[in-house]
């Protein structure tokens, strides 16, 4: 995740050239900058902070805007004026909270700018053993708490003032008590005990849009890499393993982000663990929870996400106003890129999976926007369009204009908007510059109107010299460069299909073609058909605010074990259960925790077989006592309508089982060991597309 979300206003007629490719990119208009020096001192056992925050202001600032939960001491101006409380400070509240608000007019301040020097206080004790942070539904969050487990205080809870349509550096001073190490953005250049207390000092120089620091017993250890960035670790425990595969990964990963994007634009990156769930890429650093930072395959995946974002968002901030570009920009250059490397295989099924994503999450219109509404992920569905549908924008103009263009462009953005907000119509302009395009389209069509292309298959006719059919889309039409496999005597030939109406008449010459396959390897943002898609975990976290459980009739330890397992899977709300073992027609999913023999039967699918303890699948056996099953079905009693089925026979597992699902919801079926070991997981059969045709 990424902090960092600015705007910038364009003049009309410089957006209209830039989305049509036929400008390099501006140089953005920096915006304001105040320039923070802080004192911090934490006191564990009060629960309290207090500042002492001498800043300069520039001119234009019109206020300043502190957390609610300070209380102001002190109020100085340069010349020791001291300001009147009453007059220059007041409260309001907007969508991220309630503030106190200090007017820089009736401070003098907003023409000239000047310094001022704040000295406030705030007690934070939010409770972190109910944190949740979740790939489905982002809830449950804190953003400041002060006590003997350590210190965490977010940009978001407001402890350093600000404005939203300015920037920051930090120059910080933290006194900590000893053995508490603290860490935030920027270069660490003192670390120094005196007598009880660590005193630490950060300068983050470079500006960004708010402060994040964490503190604990840390575990601390540095190493410089061969391009001589500091890397750090602060583990909670030392792990020298552990350690050794971080800072390898973190020279490798900007070794490769350098080549792609451009230089490293930080002089550290510290790896931090928390010890409550989170996921979050500040400049410079990544704080993840203790539990995720352990995952063997973290390393290898969100951790590069992370560090990625070092260019896309932290240090090329987002003009929020045209939408966030940078997730889905983050997760082309991390998630899908590192299936690249893996195989093309791995890469089309990173595609695919983005579009039952999109078919899973987004069901109805409601749930749809534009990608220049984005602001930042909450839900299933906000992550299939700001990070799914994003990514595949980016993935077909990497398509369009070559990835050697594309990745020219990227170097130019990171370079021009380094320390500056960016917008989509940059990045377009830099791609139609690199590709020699007019991409004056993709805005309107991609970014700006919600849904996506349907496409269908009709009047399919083989002959010798080639095959002739007709590509269908729903209207409005979009303009589409579609992709079309035809098979023939010399094998798979790829051709590009240009269509811009609801009906296109296409003939390819392909002597012996024997069949065609429209799309096959997902390269268009596009709605799949329903038989392109088989039964999915996701199908149902889809429904999280209108799925019903159905415990049947079980033992009063695994009825309680239900309720645990269904609050974790909606993760917020009262779930419902059917009392008759019904589910009611209006409900969007269904999921059985250990159906009867009876009722099972029309459940599962081919090759799968529960008798008792003993489960056969795919040929192979599992034991009920050692592991549990989750599998996804379509409704037999209501076509459309998914279901998840789970068995385990052990009340304890089921209570902590959806958390441990909700990492899984690409899948069909899981088998999942009840200790350490690997989880058996697979899909079924999605069964033959509507967009393929053989000849007969």
């Amino acid at each position: 995740m990424s902090d960092l979300s600015r705007r910038c206003f364009l003049l009309l007629s410089l957006a209209l050239a830039t989305l049509a490719g036929t400008v390099a990119c501006r140089a953005a208009e920096p915006l304001p900058v105040i320039a923070h020096t802080v004192k911090a001192e934490f006191d564990l056992t009060n629960h309290t902070v207090r500042i002492q925050d001498r800043m300069e202001v520039p001119p234009g600032i019109a206020y300043l805007r502190l957390g609610d939960g300070f209380e102001i001491e002190d109020i100085l101006r340069t010349d020791r004026e001291r300001p009147d409380p009453r007059i220059v400070i007041s409260r309001e509240e907007d969508e991220d909270g309630p503030w106190q608000k200090l007017s820089c007019a009736k401070m003098g301040l907003d023409r000239t700018g000047g310094f001022l020097l704040l000295v406030y206080s705030g007690r934070f004790h939010q409770p972190t053993d109910e944190v949740v942070f979740s790939r489905e539904n982002v809830g449950g969050e804190i953003t400041a708490t002060i006590g003997s487990e350590g210190i965490y205080m977010s940009a978001g809870s407001g402890w350093l003032v600000g404005n939203p349509d300015a920037m920051a550096t930090f120059d910080i001073t933290i006194d900590t008590p000893m053995g508490y190490e603290p860490v935030t953005q920027g270069r660490r250049l003192e670390h120094e005990p005196r007598g009880d207390v660590l005193r630490t000092r950060w300068r983050a120089e470079h500006p960004s849009d708010g402060l994040n620091l964490i503190a604990a017993r840390f575990v601390v250890h540095e190493k410089t890499l061969p391009d001589g960035v500091a890397c750090y670790t602060y583990f909670l425990e030392d792990d020298p393993d552990l350690r050794a595969l971080y800072e390898e990964r973190t020279g490798a990963y900007l070794a490769m982000y350098e080549d792609m994007i451009g230089p490293y634009p930080y002089a550290k990156f510290a790896t931090v663990e928390n010890w409550f769930p989170t996921g979050y890429g500040m400049p410079s650093w990544t704080l993840l929870g203790g539990q995720v930072l352990r995952l063997p395959f973290i390393p290898y995946t969100s951790f590069g996400h992370e560090i990625c974002h070092n260019w896309w968002g932290n240090s090329v901030f987002v003009d929020t106003d045209g939408g966030n570009w940078c997730e889905g920009l983050t997760v082309y250059c991390a998630d899908y890129h590192y299936k690249e490397l893996e195989s093309p295989a791995a890469a089309r099924e990173y595609r695919r999976n983005l579009l039952k994503d999109y078919a899973g999450y987004v069901v109805d219109a409601e749930k749809d926007f534009p990608l220049t509404a984005f602001k930042s992920r909450h839900s299933g569905a906000t992550r299939a369009v700001g990070y799914g549908k994003s990514m595949m924008v980016f993935h077909m103009i990497d398509r369009m204009i070559g990835r050697d263009a594309f990745l020219s462009a990227l170097h130019e953005v990171a370079r021009e908007f380094r320390y500056l907000p960016a917008a989509w119509s940059d990045f377009l302009a830099a791609f139609g510059k690199a590709g020699n395009v007019d991409l004056g389209y993709v805005a309107s069509q991609w970014l700006e109107r919600t849904g996506a292309p349907s496409l269908a298959l009709d009047k399919v006719e083989f002959g010798a010299k080639g095959v002739s059919f007709v590509l269908l889309q729903d209207e409005p039409a979009y303009i589409l460069d579609v992709p079309v496999i035809v098979s023939g005597p010399d094998g798979d030939r790829e051709h590009i299909v240009h269509i811009e109406g609801p009906s296109t008449p296409v003939t390819l010459a392909a002597p012996g073609a024997t069949r065609i396959a429209v799309d096959p390897d997902c390269h268009l943002f596009r709605h799949l058909d329903p038989a392109e898609i088989e039964p999915t975990l996701r199908q149902v976290f889809a429904h999280t605010d209108d799925v019903v459980f159905v415990t049947g009739d079980q033992a009063l330890p695994f009825v309680a074990a239900a309720r645990e397992f269904a609050e974790d899977f909606i993760e917020s709300g009262e779930p419902v259960f059917a009392a008759d073992g019904v589910i009611p027609p209006d409900a969007g999913a269904g999921v059985l925790i250990n159906p009867d023999a009876r009722r099972a039967g029309a459940l599962l699918p081919d090759g799968m077989v529960v008798s008792g303890s003993t489960v056969v699948l795919g040929g192979k056996r599992y034991d009920l006592d050692k592991a549990d099953l989750a599998f996804a079905t379509a409704d037999p009693d209501q076509p459309g309508r998914p279901l998840l089925v789970v068995y385990t026979r052990s009340p304890q597992r089921l209570a902590g089982l959806a958390s441990r699902l909700s990492h899984y919801g690409k899948y069909s079926w899981l088998v999942m060991p009840a200790g350490r070991g690997k989880v058996e997981r697979g899909n079924w059969d999605a069964g033959d597309s509507p967009l393929t045709a053989v000849r007969p």
